[in-house]
């Protein structure tokens, strides 16, 4: 009934067009206009757009409120979704941990014609967002048969005209519309390769009225053009200029052709102005350039006379934006210019007051001839240097066969009750084979290793050890199987989830010693009595049979799991780290406040107790004899600032055995 009465008002009245322009994040700015258009009562019988005019166009003509509009605007993760990374929690926990190293990580192709072919960005995570958001408008359609008939503008880079986009499928024909040159990959519809409409369009007014619209109310982003002042140190301003010099007379003319002309003021913010705060601004200054023009608004609301501006759509669309969602959209997909680059150059830096610098670079990639095969060289400068190289076959549903090779160089101290007790350097080379399943939060691994250590030099500066004092090689052949679970949201400053993992390794003697166990058990979890306070707490245990091996003893200390020693646990009040007995028990708990966004204090205690035998733990780890075994107590404070080049903190703590104060000072993340 609604529908049949807007239908015969809209045949007895002047037709109303809404023309939106580009302009990237400013663009956010149009859903402030529309927020003034509806409680004006203002009918809207077409809707025009182009770059983000044609995403906030399009979701308003198919039933999304300027309310929903702001919602989505705000809520959005923009730095992620103007971008091809993969959700954190839509990767595989081995993607996760591999990703959290790095500071920066850049895609390259196998062909450099292949990256020229298209834009930086793929566009994935935008592309999946227009099609979650478009749900139910995936065929092709025709534009103008939709609640609201709706255009979008983009070019055709091989005729260099303009595609007005009037049917069609609508997720992409939007995504074509925003295709920014050298940004975004073009879109390939036929014959056509389609980039941005803004360079040939950009405000839209003369497609309104080619579709039948007699009054246009237009909302206008652009900005006049720059002087040379504004554009000497500014590249992405030059570049931006340039796009606007290709429509500046059309984008006069259709001003000219306005009857309502909203120019909204965007001074102080630019296309990239994608913050939280920065759209909320832009959303509020749209609102207050339409109510400028109210009087203009009301005028036409009078001369339509007495009629209903109700979408039809709005009460009966039952999909929303879900943001967790993650679609892989094959048609979207091959839509696409190019091939996506499934290669990548990644580079992690960190700094310690142990280590010092320290520096990782990695290749990973992947030949089309071999879609099946995957290849990563890894090398590690620093204290302890390293250099990998691996192999993956992937066998399907994320099973994969995996070889390595590894080869490092490390020189460490020992300590003892914080009493350095030797010097150690060695060369070690690692051959590993592995058979596994990765999945977003678990991986399991079942494989085997060949691993040789030379030391070169072991000095001892004190008696008080238990190492041998005639170790020149390590030689073992090692199976076993391991279980990873981690559903942490955050790898530093996870603030819900848990982490859980369980080892056990058979360990084989080259060197003519008997074959032993090693056993380990690690639990972490972090929950939030609100959005600032969080309780992180962990608990961790390890068992090894033997006791003459030095790279398999237990090691415990500083604040990074397996920084010198890959079994190495976290213990706070112990830096670098200790030696314990063949039996490790320890559990945490961090009291951790977040100041600010990117602010953090905790405060830490722990408890680590070691025995040589398990059935005999706790007596012999309170006991009196430290031969037997011992307990430590440690606590720390520290303070963390959350940075893009990772955790930069400071710490303060104590140990009861050392009965001393240290400290630790770290900025990049761990690797």
């Amino acid at each position: 009934m609604i529908l049949l009465q807007v239908l015969s008002e809209a045949a007895a009245r002047p037709k109303v067009g809404v023309v939106l322009s580009g302009g990237g994040a400013k663009g956010t700015a149009h859903v402030g206009v529309l927020k003034v258009l509806e409680k004006a009562g203002i009918p809207i019988d077409y809707i025009v757009g182009t770059s983000m005019g044609a995403i906030v166009g399009s979701l308003y003509s198919i039933g999304y409120s300027p309310e929903e509009l702001d919602s989505i605007m705000m809520k959005q993760d923009w730095k992620q979704l103007l971008s091809d990374q993969q959700k954190r929690e839509n990767m595989s926990l081995e993607s996760k941990e591999e990703s959290d190293r790095y500071i920066l990580s850049l895609p390259f192709h196998e062909k450099p014609q292949d990256a020229i072919s298209g834009g930086v960005l793929r566009g994935r995570n935008i592309g999946n967002m227009l099609w979650e958001l478009t749900e139910g408008y995936h065929d092709s359609i025709d534009f103008q048969k939709m609640p609201i008939p709706f255009a979008c503008v983009s070019q055709d880079v091989v005729t260099g005209k303009e595609i007005v986009h009037t049917s069609g499928v609508l997720p992409i024909a939007v995504r074509a519309s925003m295709s920014l040159p050298g940004i975004f990959a073009p879109v390939v519809l036929g014959d056509h390769i389609l980039i941005d409409g803004g360079m040939v369009n950009n405000y839209p007014v003369d497609v309104a009225r080619k579709l039948g619209a007699d009054i246009i109310i237009g909302a206008d982003v652009q900005e006049e053009l720059k002087t040379a002042e504004e554009l000497e140190n500014d590249i992405f301003a030059q570049f931006m200029q340039l796009i606007d010099l290709q429509g500046q007379a059309r984008w006069k003319d259709n001003i000219r052709n306005s009857d309502v002309y909203i120019k909204i003021n965007i001074k102080g913010y630019s296309t990239a102005s994608f913050k939280t705060e920065a759209i909320d601004t832009l959303i509020n200054r749209g609102e207050l350039a339409a109510m400028e023009k109210i009087d203009q608004i009301y005028a036409i609301k009078k001369q339509l006379g007495d009629v209903s501006n109700e979408n039809p759509a709005r009460n009966s669309r039952p999909v929303r934006f879900s943001p967790e969602a993650e679609h892989k959209h094959e048609q979207y997909k091959h839509l696409l210019i190019g091939d996506a680059p499934k290669n990548t150059l990644n580079l992690g830096a960190r700094y310690d007051n142990e280590e010092m610098a320290a520096l990782i670079f990695n290749t990973q990639f992947q030949f089309k001839q071999l879609p099946r095969h995957s290849f990563a060289l890894t090398a590690r400068l620093g204290n302890k240097m390293t250099g990998r190289l691996d192999y993956a076959f992937h066998l399907g549903k994320e099973w994969n066969l995996a070889a390595a090779y590894k080869i490092e160089f490390n020189d460490f101290n020992i300590y003892n009750k914080g009493e350095r007790v030797c010097e150690v350097n060695f060369n070690k080379n690692r051959l590993i084979l592995h058979f596994g399943r990765s999945w977003k939060k678990m991986l399991i691994n079942f494989g085997s290793e060949i691993i040789n250590y030379n030391y070169g030099d072991f000095l001892f500066k004190s008696e008080n050890h238990r190492f041998e004092e005639n170790i020149d090689k390590e030689s073992y052949f090692k199976m076993g199987a391991e279980c990873s679970f981690n559903s942490m949201d955050h790898p530093y400053f996870a603030t819900t989830g848990q982490k859980f993992s369980a080892l056990y390794k058979y360990v084989v003697s080259l060197n003519h010693q008997k074959p032993f166990h090693v056993t380990s058990i690690y639990w972490e979890s972090a929950a939030s009595l609100n959005t600032r306070f969080t309780i992180h707490s962990w608990a961790a245990g390890r068992y090894v049979t033997a006791s003459n091996t030095v790279s398999e003893s237990n090691t415990m200390g500083g604040q990074e799991a397996g920084k010198y020693f890959e079994q190495q646990i976290p213990f706070y009040g112990i830096n670098r780290f200790e030696i314990a007995h063949r039996a490790l028990a320890l559990g945490g708990l961090e009291l951790r406040q977040r100041i600010g966004k990117v602010h953090y204090v905790s405060v830490v205690g722990n408890l680590a107790i070691t025995s040589d035998k398990w059935l005999k733990f706790f007596q012999d780890g309170f006991g009196a004899d430290e031969e037997k075994g011992y307990h430590i107590i440690g606590g720390a404070i520290k303070y963390d600032w959350k940075t893009i080049i990772g955790p930069i903190g400071a710490t303060l703590h104590y140990c009861s055995r050392s009965k001393a104060f240290g400290a630790y000072v770290r900025a990049g993340f761990n690797f």
